[in-house]
């Protein structure tokens, strides 16, 4: 039985803060640090919801020396005790079970062994404890299991049980499954229920009809998807206003948390703008209580897709569609930054230069700034096609400008367009 292992606040924090840069996906952090990725997850969480304690420990603490009783001594409270301790004191404050192994002391004159133990706070099972050796046998089998894995990633353990299979090496499942578990080996695959409801203490029903979507900031949606790396997923998620198809804001994440989705919300109302309705399914990271509360606080009624509603956000579902086959797919992302900066070419492009067939061969942001009311939506046909053939080509000026405007800087995570 393998002992298990402790971390030092220390290396919790560096790999907390490599986390939170966001240059790296979590299950590249986890491998390169040889730790679960949900703890990588969780000490992320650690380290966002503490840090604000940072700054108001000092006044904390001083109230509470104030108000607290002075302590006694470990000199005073051990005069109590059978035994005490004789010669220099010994430092008891580490948990890690080898440096308390080592203040053991075997020939001690008063002490004994068991008194020992009890004072450190060590079980007697775990000074004994001995590792036993990882037999040859099982060393052979995870090395075959590793190079399996290198050629099929996307083999779970019921594969891997064939593939040992047809080379004679006859072994369960279960086992299959505790080795890959230990070397931190999961298959490639599309994970099921990506979208796992939370537990609002309210909740809202659906409000968007497509069809009766007529105005600019009458109804924003969004949603989040998965975009891949060589090594590991990102998350992707964007706010839309769904008349004009023009994405408000967006932003990447390494963790699928409510920090980003309430960073993305942010960016979209710092525009000034702000919509009726703001439409999203019943992920945890919108109907928890800060995101609602949010909304809330702006007087925006909110919107929920129902379950087995898959139209309700057919929109930002496309919008992703496009974003995957004319950009994602066509790239293989090293990094979080090579990611990001070529996601913001993209979606500058999309509202600003590409020209929609729904919108009658108009951008997504031409659609969003016009202040001319619009009483009746485009129907969804190839009409703008002529449109657009028709009208005279526009000269792309210098200094990286497209049809007039000017592109934002590349690392710039908002499109937000001025009402």
């Amino acid at each position: 039985m393998s002992k298990r292992r402790t971390h030092s606040p220390e290396f919790k924090a560096r790999v907390a803060m490599e986390a939170i840069s966001g240059r790296k996906t979590i299950q590249e952090i986890a491998a390169d640090h040889a730790v679960h990725p949900i703890q990588v997850s969780q000490w992320k969480r650690q380290l966002l919801d503490g840090a604000s304690e940072l700054f108001t420990r000092g006044k904390k603490t001083k109230a509470r020396r104030r108000g607290r009783p002075r302590r006694r001594s470990c000199s005073s409270r051990s005069d109590g005790c059978r035994w005490s301790w004789s010669g220099s004191k010994k430092n008891l404050s580490c948990s890690d079970a080898r440096e308390l192994r080592k203040l053991v002391d075997h020939d001690h004159p008063d002490l004994s062994v068991s008194r020992q133990c009890a004072l450190l706070g060590l079980p007697r099972s775990t000074l004994y404890y001995r590792p036993t050796p990882v037999r040859e046998s099982t060393l052979r089998i995870r090395a075959r299991i590793d190079a399996l894995y290198l050629e099929d990633p996307c083999s779970g353990s019921r594969r891997m049980v064939d593939y040992l299979a047809r080379e004679g090496i006859p072994i369960s499942r279960d086992r299959v499954r505790n080795l890959m578990c230990r070397m931190g080996l999961r298959a490639i695959y599309r994970k099921p229920r990506t979208t796992i409801p939370g537990d609002p203490a309210e909740r809202f029903p659906c409000l968007v009809d497509l069809n009766a979507v007529t105005a600019v900031d009458q109804v924003w949606a969004t949603d989040i998807t998965y975009i891949p790396l060589q090594k590991g997923f990102l998350y992707l998620v964007a706010i839309v206003d769904l008349f004009s198809r023009n994405v408000l804001s967006w932003k990447l994440s390494n963790s699928l948390d409510t920090e980003f989705c309430l960073d993305a919300l942010e960016m979209a109302l710092g525009g000034g703008c702000k919509p009726e309705i703001f439409h999203s399914d019943q992920g945890c990271q919108f109907t928890s209580g800060d995101f609602v509360a949010r909304l809330q606080a702006e007087e925006i009624r909110i919107s929920w897709s129902g379950r087995k509603r898959c139209y309700d956000n057919i929109l930002v579902e496309r919008l992703w569609r496009t974003v995957k086959y004319e950009e994602v797919y066509l790239r293989a992302y090293s990094d979080g930054w090579e990611a990001e900066i070529s996601l913001a070419r993209f979606l500058w492009r999309y509202c600003h230069v590409r020209p929609h067939s729904s919108l009658r061969g108009r951008t997504p942001h031409e659609v969003y700034t016009e202040t001319e009311p619009c009483y009746s939506r485009p129907e969804l046909t190839m009409s703008g096609a002529g449109t657009v053939q028709k009208k005279a080509p526009t000269s792309v000026p210098a200094h990286g400008t497209v049809g007039g405007t000017s592109q934002p800087e590349l690392l710039g995570k908002s499109t937000n367009s001025s009402c």
